[in-house]
């Protein structure tokens, strides 16, 4: 069992001891967030203990900087400026002094020192007993979680119980407005999936005339504006504090067993851009700060706990028979709920904000992985996540004109504001499968839901535009007998770059025609009025209908007869293959050791492609079909992509291999409390955390939305006894306990619905 993960509870991560590289190796893992802001689990005395920290950084989602991107040779269209996000105050910073001694982990001694993350209450715990250099003692307990209830709060509480009488102690609590960029920057690295921070990105100023300590701080490049702000209270109200550079502190004079509590909250207001508003938020951020310190730590802590649990209420999954996997699968279901934005106007990144890996940028990681847990659990936030898409929707237009395509949109590869920021164009905007992930997506939304409001108003905007792009991207191919064919594109592969026909893209867009086909008809016949204005708004002329369909009808999807193998694309079988097996272990993952034109020549997959194709649209292909691809693909697949090990594991849930599929599931699971990408460091795997809620409900479930229809095919490890979850569909609640010999579906909430139970339709009341 992993050494976090503990026999005593199926909740909590514990880590013990002092050891440097494992408290660094946690910071993300004890990571904290709501989707506005995020903590690193970091320690609170980290800046003078560099080889304990890692990154202290706080992170608020979208609030970025820019520069331009450096070209050693230019071409039109490419990308014009990075997008990084950029670490804010940290508002973590304590100092305890005893005597003389500066407390941290190098200075007298630490024992018991303990952390714990307790993800049904959303709470981590520090606690150790320090000895200082003269042989003096303190017990110190720390609590920090960051508030559902004040999105703009990380709320403190901080412990202190001396063992002798008549030491001074002091407590310094630090507002960093981060003048010394060194506590955040990052090693020197290659990785293109990293972009360290090296120069301060904003200017700060403090201001005076408010009840709190509060900074307005500027971005550089992007003029983004937020004002930070602190509150303080030591429960001791005969002990003034002292302010002076951004810090307050306190003095006192320590008795024996007597407690001294400090109540420390943070608030990181919503971000801005009109200078102008900098009173008037930094009055609401002060008015904040003083309405959850007249609720004090423990009413706040009381509240979000009560959130968490409405939270599990719905969306827990509980494992019986494995408890470390149930451990691994809880946390990461709280991690992907703590990444998403909640606003309409912010998305998820590939690392939530847990860490600046990938610099903030959101993918088509969101809809594809991370999606499916919120549509199917907290159907709100999904809909805030699609609108995030609808609000960028202009910038994809302006992208599709920069690619020669007169009609449509092109949504970026990866972005924060809505511009495309992938200096590398064959795996970034190459993949314009995005469009038919994000249609997919909200083909799915609406079907799920029955938010047809959504469905004619954004969603159909957004399904025009992207069909649009696909039709003036692709064209018809006389010498393929007058097929639909869309060249130099890029699938989900990106060792395989700038191909003709990718299976997986030519399907997402024959699929998007259809949604876009689908809701046209159904405004067009039901003479909706928002759905009409939305099409005269955006020119519709009825032709466009007719040529959806015959693409869609006519979509090349390329397919080798003597093989009797689905093909990843025009080219791929014509390649020699990678010899996987005898390639040195510390060459992967291949990205970082080999030209990419090497990695392109030979048949190797970073991740599922054709396969997540299948997947997605199991119903169109036989069992033996799949069965035949999984194989192949299976041994080309090195996996050095996070996103791909739950495709094939919920794949060969499908196909009955419910051992590979188990073992899959346990990499998936695990993934970043075993470290198995070797770069937890830099953030939580959050694509393949929404990967690990799909395992257990399309895979061991065997849910499937088909037209408007759930139907289940569950199945279960030979280890599990049983697995229960919740899904809500159609403003129903229904919860699925599946058993070794039987499965019970329970109508919690809602009208009557029938379901499929393998071939058997039920009627659930």
């Amino acid at each position: 069992m992993n050494s976090l993960i503990s026999k005593d509870s199926k909740w909590i991560l514990t880590e013990e001891g002092t050891e440097p590289e494992t408290i660094r190796q946690n910071e993300t893992l004890f990571a904290l967030s709501n989707g506005h802001i995020g903590t690193r689990g970091s320690l609170e005395e980290a800046e003078r203990t560099k080889e304990y920290s890692h990154s202290e950084a706080t992170l608020v989602n979208a609030y970025y900087d820019s520069e331009p991107i450096q070209y050693g040779e230019w071409a039109y269209g490419y990308a014009k400026e990075h997008q990084t996000v950029i670490p804010v105050p940290n508002g973590k910073k304590l100092a305890i002094k005893l005597d003389n001694d500066l407390f941290d982990l190098t200075t007298g001694k630490t024992t018991d020192h303990k952390r714990q993350l307790d993800l049904k209450k959303g709470l981590l715990t520090r606690s150790f007993t320090w000895e200082n250099t003269q042989g003096h003692k303190l017990d110190v307990k720390i609590e920090r979680f960051v508030s559902y209830d004040y999105p703009e709060l990380l709320a403190q509480n901080i412990e202190i119980t001396p063992h002798d009488d008549g030491c001074d102690l002091q407590i310094v609590a630090t507002l960093d407005d981060l003048k010394e960029m060194g506590s955040i920057s990052k090693e020197e690295s290659n990785d293109p999936r990293i972009k360290a921070q090296k120069e301060r990105r904003f200017q700060s100023e403090r201001l005076e005339d408010f009840d709190n300590q509060l900074l307005h701080i500027e971005t550089n490049s992007t003029g983004l504006h937020m004002i930070v702000g602190e509150k303080n209270q030591l429960l001791d109200p005969s002990v003034q504090s002292r302010f002076e550079d951004g810090a307050e502190s306190w003095e006192l004079t320590t008795k024996k067993g007597e407690t001294i509590a400090l109540e420390r909250l943070v608030a990181y207001s919503n971000i801005f851009k009109d200078a102008s508003q900098k009173e008037d938020k930094a009055q609401k951020t002060s008015t904040i700060l003083n309405e959850a310190s007249a609720i004090g730590f423990e009413g706040l802590k009381e509240k979000h706990i009560e959130h968490m649990k409405e939270f599990w209420d719905l969306s827990d999954i509980e494992i019986e028979g494995d408890d470390e996997l149930q451990v691994g699968l809880r946390f990461n279901l709280f991690h992907l709920y703590q990444a998403a934005g909640r606003d309409g106007k912010r998305n998820m990144s590939a690392k939530g904000l847990t860490g600046e890996g990938y610099e903030g940028h959101y993918f088509w990681d969101t809809e594809m992985y991370m999606l499916p847990f919120f549509l199917y659990t907290q159907p709100k936030i999904a809909k805030h996540l699609l609108n995030y898409r609808y609000t960028i929707l202009e910038e994809a237009r302006n992208r599709a004109r920069e690619m020669a395509v007169d009609k449509g949109a092109l949504f970026a590869w990866r972005t924060i504001n809505g511009k495309e920021a992938s200096p590398y164009y064959p795996a970034g905007t190459a993949q314009i499968h995005i469009n038919g992930d994000i249609a997919h997506a909200v083909h799915t939304y609406v079907k799920a839901t029955g938010d047809k409001r959504f469905g004619m108003h954004e969603g159909l905007e957004i399904l025009v535009e992207t069909a649009r792009f696909y039709a003036g991207w692709g064209h018809y191919d006389e010498k393929r007998n007058g097929a639909f064919v869309l060249n130099d594109v890029t699938g989900p592969d990106e060792y395989t770059a700038i191909v003709n026909n990718n299976y997986y893209t030519n399907l997402m867009a024959k699929h998007n025609f259809k949604y876009a086909a689908e809701m046209v008809e159904a405004v067009l016949e039901s003479n909706d009025e928002d759905g009409l204005a939305v099409l005269e708004r955006i020119g519709f002329e009825k032709s466009e209908l007719e040529n959806w369909k015959k693409a869609s009808e006519k979509m090349f999807l390329p397919y080798d007869d003597e093989q009797k193998l689905t093909m990843q694309d025009d080219s791929f079988f014509h390649k020699e293959v990678w010899d996987i097996e005898n390639t040195p272990k510390e060459n992967f993952p291949l990205l970082l050791h080999y030209h990419p034109l090497t990695i392109y020549r030979y048949q190797v997959n970073k991740q599922a492609d054709t396969v997540l194709a299948q997947f997605l649209f199991s119903d169109e292909f036989s069992q033996e079909q799949k069965a035949r691809d999984y194989d192949y693909y299976e041994s080309v697949t090195t996996h050095d992509s996070s996103l791909s090990r739950s495709v094939f594991g919920m794949m060969a849930s499908d196909l009955g291999d419910l051992e590979k599929a188990y073992g899959y599931f346990m990499d998936t699971a695990l993934m970043d409390i075993t470290d198995l990408q070797s770069n937890t460091k830099d953030g939580v795997h959050a694509a393949n955390m929404g990967g690990t809620w799909m395992s257990m409900v399309y895979g061991f479930g065997g849910m499937q939305l088909v037209d408007d229809t759930l139907h289940f095919r569950p199945r279960l490890p030979k280890d599990w006894t049983s697995v229960t979850f919740k899904v809500q569909f159609r403003h129903r609640v229904i919860k699925v306990a599946i058993s070794k010999d039987d499965t019970d579906y329970t109508l919690i909430k809602g009208k009557p619905l029938v379901i499929r139970h393998f071939d058997e339709e039920k009627q659930l009341k």
